[in-house]
């Protein structure tokens, strides 16, 4: 007996559609067509507004011209009114900044720029450029800083660290000093506002020490009158205050004095009156009998000792 299976007739498996639809030289076409018809119009848009842009250039021109004329205005009435020449410069630079933006802004409407559109993007530059240069904002708000409190001004010698000079410049990002080599010293405001500074020509005098050594032998009593007439003597040393001779110490090979005197605070000054300070002490010494002595040194033997190396110098015999 055989059994005879029935099979069902298979349908024919459907052939998958395409997945794209149109012809791509086609799509390419129209693209490539979008593409041109943007630049056309764009170019139709600039030819348009030629004669605007035009107009908007020159009001560019005329604000340059006069952001310089207004910052020098304004630079030569901070002056009359008796600022300090950095502040005055630094108004400068601030109102032509100031009259440059507001005409590239004038300039940006006329040519048919959306302001609000050019502020935005100014804004976001503006947070960017802000994060990516940190150090330099830092150095901004420092010089600001600066330049309101006024630790120092232009002309002033003053001492930052390792550096000693006269300031020269101040601007919103350094310190520029010139040191007493004529070198000169570019300092970072952040430098200049954390680090200890010592302006040496903020007061109306300054105060210098020499030391002097007298032998023990001689009259100490008469150093101290001896040297305050010929110290105040000297051309560069100031009547207020006084001539200050103080003993200080008792030291190894004489009593050592302190002689303290004041002068103008300018350095060159202070080096010019010590030297003579220096010259006047050492005559005045000379010429009553006192004098510098050397450093000494004292070596005692004791009995033992010496009956111990001459046995020895006996028994070398």
């Amino acid at each position: 007996m055989h059994l005879l299976a029935q099979v069902a007739p298979v349908s024919p498996v459907p052939s998958p559609e395409p997945l794209m639809t149109g012809d791509p030289p086609e799509t390419v076409g129209e693209a490539t067509g979008l593409a041109w018809d943007t630049v056309v119009a764009l170019w139709e848009g600039f030819v348009a507004n030629i004669p605007l842009i035009l107009i908007g250039l020159v009001v560019l021109a005329i604000g340059i011209v006069v952001s310089r004329y207004v910052g020098a205005g304004a630079r030569r009435g901070i002056q009359r009114a008796g600022s300090d020449p950095v502040v005055s410069n630094l108004t400068e630079r601030l109102v032509r900044i100031f009259v440059l933006v507001l005409a590239v802004l004038i300039a940006l409407s006329i040519a048919g720029v959306s302001v609000s559109a050019a502020l935005a993007g100014l804004g976001i530059a503006g947070l960017a450029v802000a994060l990516a240069l940190q150090g330099i904002l830092e150095n901004f708000v420092a010089g600001l800083i600066i330049i309101l409190r006024k630790p120092f001004r232009a002309g002033d010698e003053i001492e930052i660290d390792d550096h000693v000079g006269v300031v020269t410049d101040i601007d919103l990002r350094t310190t520029r000093i010139r040191d007493f080599d004529g070198e000169l010293v570019i300092i970072p405001n952040t430098t200049v506002f954390e680090a200890t500074l010592v302006n040496r020509t903020h007061a109306a005098t300054r105060r210098s020490t020499i030391a002097v050594g007298v032998d023990y032998r001689d009259d100490h009593d008469a150093v101290a009158p001896l040297l305050e007439a010929a110290v105040g003597a000297v051309d560069g040393v100031l009547d207020a205050p006084a001539v200050q001779v103080l003993c200080v110490e008792l030291g190894d090979s004489s009593v050592n004095f302190e002689v303290r005197f004041w002068t103008s605070p300018r350095n060159r000054d202070a080096v010019a009156t010590t030297d003579r300070v220096l010259r006047a002490t050492k005559t005045a010494l000379d010429a009553n009998g006192f004098t510098i002595p050397w450093p000494i040194t004292t070596l005692v033997v004791d009995d033992l000792d010496a009956n111990v190396l001459q046995h020895r110098a006996v028994d070398e015999a």
